[in-house]
């Protein structure tokens, strides 16, 4: 009986037991089930959003970089009414914002989450977040009853703000960004070019239990990823050089009365820009002049002018159709080549050599040197130089200027203006890269900007498009042009100057405007240790200063003068 009777108690406790289970999980269901809307989880995640690589020059200088910017929300149902203009107050202190804009902001928002703040800079959210903490101490917010939790300030990171330090310093070739699809996207320069490299790779997250003020719990359950930004970008250009050089060409762009001035320093041996810089810049924290974005040195092709020659002249002795000593009838100035086509010199000579048809910039004698070349030799050997192909410098959207096809080379008057530098375009990064072939042995080797992404070293291709021979040839020859020729005002005393001058008229639908010209100059300048390649246009110049000689030579030499106060170049007191 005692046995029967101890069974029975414990049969009756676990029907109670069974029942009371049951009625907890109905009550737990159905609170599933039936969670109200505005109910939190008590799991929170937040972000830690990945920003863009930084951009830095050569001398550690940050070009362009990153601000966190943050929106800043309240839940107008959970402030306390007593406690509204303490709010107001606050909020207008710690922003520095009148109390109407808070008061607007609330009154006219339909919804129970206002956000009051947008892309506030991560200065001011470090005082907000402190603002927060005095809220909750002074009871602003009210607890909700349903989850026990207090709704106070909403401070949340946005996509990060690109900012550029220097301003309009290596624009346009630095480029911009914008926002597509919640991210920032380069759109134009070393930005657009390097996208891959330099936008985020992940964004970080801590994922844990909240406590009752909204906060992370960091107990052994929480979990974090961290977040992985973009690569930074490392330069060849030296910040202080580029800008002292945009500077100058800023004066010499009202002394000229030019359109542009445009102008690329490159390291011979390596191919490195040091500096590639424009008159025409904009500040890519505000632009305001969309002519400036395009980027002039790979994006404006022009006929060159007398800066062909000496790439002719080296396509010419290397198929041996020609020696630096040969000379040839220069025709007193005036060669008819064909019934309707007559050739000029602005210097009268009967006879020319060949190295004195450089000095003193003959067309007529390169327009019978042209004709020598069959017009496969000449298209073939205008090819190899890297005319009508992208240079291969770290910049997007390079125009690969206008070559005829082989028929287009079948003609004399072709032939003979292409050897004068008519009747092709180029840009000037082509001509800076073809150039340095006579100063780097005959290799040519294609400009970079940049050097390094990430781990990743920035690779430069070489070539050999002329024997050392020809290159040290035509590199004599154009030093001559300096000590006698076209490009006297170029020479410094103790540094070896060389180069050749470039004169063109603008063709406007057919015709070549009286008045309109495009100036350049394109030379080296080396002491005992270094070797550079100066390229130099002057964009369409005022009166007076048309010529090379008056324009971009004189650019080439205040960028000479600002390499030897930066201790880039010294003087060879021998020399």
């Amino acid at each position: 009986k005692k046995h029967n009777k101890t069974t029975t108690k414990i049969g009756i406790l676990f029907i109670f037991f069974v029942f009371f289970l049951f009625v907890f999980l109905l009550i737990i269901l159905y609170r599933i089930y039936n969670k109200p809307s505005f109910m939190v989880s008590t799991i929170i995640e937040k972000k830690d959003i990945a920003v863009r690589g930084d951009i830095i020059s050569k001398d550690n200088n940050i070009l362009a970089t990153n601000e966190k910017v943050y929106d800043v929300a309240i839940y107008q149902n959970y402030i306390n009414p007593n406690k509204f203009d303490l709010l107001i107050n606050l909020l207008s202190i710690y922003t520095s914002l009148p109390r109407s804009y808070f008061i607007d902001k609330i009154n006219h928002s339909s919804t129970n989450r206002v956000v009051i703040l947008k892309k506030v800079p991560f200065r001011v959210v470090k005082n907000l977040r402190y603002l927060s903490t005095i809220l909750s101490l002074k009871h602003v917010f009210l607890r909700n009853k349903k989850n026990n939790l207090i709704y106070g300030l909403d401070i949340y990171e946005r996509p990060s703000k690109r900012v550029y330090l220097l301003k309009d310093t290596l624009e346009p070739a630095l480029g911009f960004t914008s926002v597509i699809n919640n991210k920032l996207v380069g759109r134009a320069g070393l930005e657009r070019y390097y996208q891959d490299a330099l936008q985020p790779k992940q964004d970080g997250v801590i994922l844990g239990y909240r406590d009752v003020r909204n906060n992370i719990i960091y107990d052994n359950k929480v979990f974090i990823r961290h977040r992985k930004d973009g690569d930074k970008l490392l330069l060849n250009v030296n910040s202080v050089f580029q800008r002292k050089v945009e500077l100058m060409l800023d004066k010499m762009k009202q002394e000229l009365n030019a359109t542009e001035i445009i102008t690329a320093v490159m390291q011979s041996n390596t191919g490195k820009i040091l500096a590639i810089a424009s008159s025409n810049r904009y500040n890519p924290n505000h632009i305001t002049n969309i002519n400036n974005l395009k980027i002039s040195h790979i994006q404006y092709v022009y006929e060159p002018g007398s800066v062909m020659k000496p790439i002719i002249l080296s396509i010419l002795l290397q198929k041996n159709k020609t020696n630096p000593l040969e000379v040839l009838n220069a025709h007193n100035g005036v060669f008819k080549l064909t019934k309707h086509f007559t050739i000029y010199d602005d210097e009268p000579f009967k006879w020319l050599s060949v190295t004195q048809a450089v000095i003193h910039s003959s067309n007529i004698v390169f327009a019978q040197l042209g004709l020598r070349l069959s017009p496969l030799e000449f298209r073939n050997g205008l090819l190899q130089f890297g005319f009508a192909k992208r240079s291969g410098i770290d910049l997007p959207y390079e125009y690969r200027g206008i070559l005829f096809d082989l028929s287009g080379f079948k003609s004399k008057i072709h032939r003979a203006s292409m050897a004068f530098g008519y009747g092709l375009q180029v840009n000037l990064i082509q001509l800076l890269k073809a150039y340095n072939t006579f100063n780097n042995y005959g290799v040519m080797i294609t400009p970079k900007i940049a050097y390094k992404y990430g781990n990743n070293l920035v690779t430069t291709t070489k070539k050999q498009v002329i024997s050392p021979v020809i290159a040290q040839s035509v590199l004599d020859i154009l030093r001559k042009v300096v000590l006698y020729g076209t490009a006297r005002s170029a020479n410094i005393k103790g540094l070896f100057i060389a180069g050749k001058t470039g004169t063109a008229k603008i063709n406007k639908r057919g015709k070549y405007i009286e008045g309109l010209y495009n100036s350049s100059f394109i030379g080296f300048v080396n002491d005992k240790t270094h070797k550079y390649t100066i390229a130099t246009l002057t964009i369409k110049p005022g009166k007076g200063h048309y010529y090379a000689s008056q324009s971009s030579v004189k650019v080439f030499k205040n960028i000479v003068d600002i390499m030897l106060e930066m201790n880039m170049l010294k003087k060879n007191k021998g020399e």
